[in-house]
């Protein structure tokens, strides 16, 4: 939800002089008919009426600034202050798309010699993330998953993606993507999930194709590639799953999410010489120049995480200025790598608020510009409707 304030203040004489100056030219200007004869019926107090009104009109302009594209298509009479029926002030208001709008509270007083008016606001945010790669099946969430998931969707987190790492995982992102109309999945063997032998491994892929047939809340085969940190020695069957999981995607029409580290060349070398169709998402991409820069050359979305917003993360603002606008893609990995100032805590989609915020920063963006852009690039790259 989205709360706006505006409060005004003004002195009675102001009004008074202006009145009495200007006359009806002022009055018919700032005052609708209703209002005009409500104060005038005040006698002697009618000047702190008119003030108090004309308080509330500015406390209005304020507290709608986000709904109002040019001050120049509202008017002073488009603001009404009335009486309900308990006695309380209310705010009509004509000539303006109130849609997202919930409720506008008006409160106004007066004195001797000032009035003031406060109006609040209360509306649903323009603003929509999608995480696009989290671990909601993971067990970390096993004791609160579908309490943090509908938490999560109300805190204007539109969309997520469950992504697959193994069969196991796949299987389960599937089942909440079943479950929530919210969650989409990918499936894939990432690096670090790949079976000890051969022959189980292409047992894994074949289901993994068979999984993602004809399913169209699985977005992309992943989260696959290369991982030389964890895994050392098996290095060529990693590469071997990287390449047989890319003719996956090819086949049935789906772009990638990718996971690599210590592993750039290697990375970059298979993407080169096998084509991905429908191209794809360098996973909470590493603060890589070469990377990224190959990276955006071959058509893949860079996606940021939690170790952007790190203390020790020296050449973060650099990379984040690298990627355009249309590029860029926002994560959380979660649980894990928690963005500051939560780091060490559960990680959750919530929490891809402060991954943007980090971006805005960098690139000079508004918080609502990052996340609706980010969002409209996870749609196209997602290729949801």
């Amino acid at each position: 939800m989205r709360v706006t304030c505006g409060t005004d203040i003004i002195e009675i004489d102001r009004i008074k002089e202006s009145i009495e100056k200007l006359g009806s030219k002022f009055i018919n200007r700032i005052f609708t008919k209703n209002e005009i004869e409500y104060c005038e019926s005040k006698s002697e107090q009618k000047y702190q009426h008119y003030a108090a009104r004309f308080a509330a009109k500015e406390a209005a302009f304020k507290a709608l600034s986000w709904k109002i594209d040019n001050k120049y298509d509202v008017s002073w009479t488009d603001f009404e202050v009335s009486v309900n029926n308990q006695g309380r002030p209310a705010l009509n208001i004509t000539a303006m798309n109130l849609e997202g709008i919930e409720n506008i509270d008006i409160s106004i007083s007066h004195c001797k010699d000032y009035a003031i008016a406060n109006v609040t606001v209360l509306g649903r945010s323009n603003m929509n993330y999608f995480d696009n790669h989290c671990h909601l099946d993971d067990e970390k969430f096993d004791e609160d998953r579908d309490r943090i998931i509908e938490e999560i969707h109300q805190d204007e987190i539109q969309k997520m993606v469950s992504a697959g790492y193994s069969l196991e995982g796949s299987k389960r992102s599937i089942e909440l993507s079943k479950k929530y109309d919210f969650i989409y999945s990918t499936c894939g063997i990432s690096p670090n999930d790949i079976p000890h032998t051969e022959e189980e491994l292409w047992k894994n892929l074949r289901e993994i194709k068979n999984l993602a047939k004809n399913n169209k809340k699985i977005v992309a085969i992943g989260e696959i590639g290369l991982d030389y940190h964890w895994n050392k020695e098996n290095k060529e069957l990693q590469k071997r799953a990287f390449i047989e999981q890319i003719k996956i995607a090819n086949e049935l029409k789906l772009p990638i999410q990718i996971h690599t580290r210590e592993a750039v060349y290697d990375t970059i070398e298979i993407l080169k010489q096998n084509l991905v169709e429908k191209r794809g998402i360098f996973h909470c991409c590493p603060l890589n120049r070469e990377l990224v820069k190959e990276g955006l050359s071959l058509g893949f979305y860079i996606s940021f995480a939690g170790p952007i917003t790190f203390k020790n993360s020296k050449n973060a603002d650099e990379i984040i200025k690298m990627v355009p606008n249309d590029r860029m893609l926002v994560e959380t990995d979660s649980p894990y790598l928690s963005p500051e100032p939560f780091r060490g805590k559960r990680n959750d989609p919530r929490n891809v608020k402060l991954i943007a915020k980090k971006i805005a920063e960098v690139k000079e963006l508004s918080l609502e510009e990052v996340a609706n852009i980010t969002y409209k690039n996870a749609i196209n790259i997602f290729e949801i409707k």
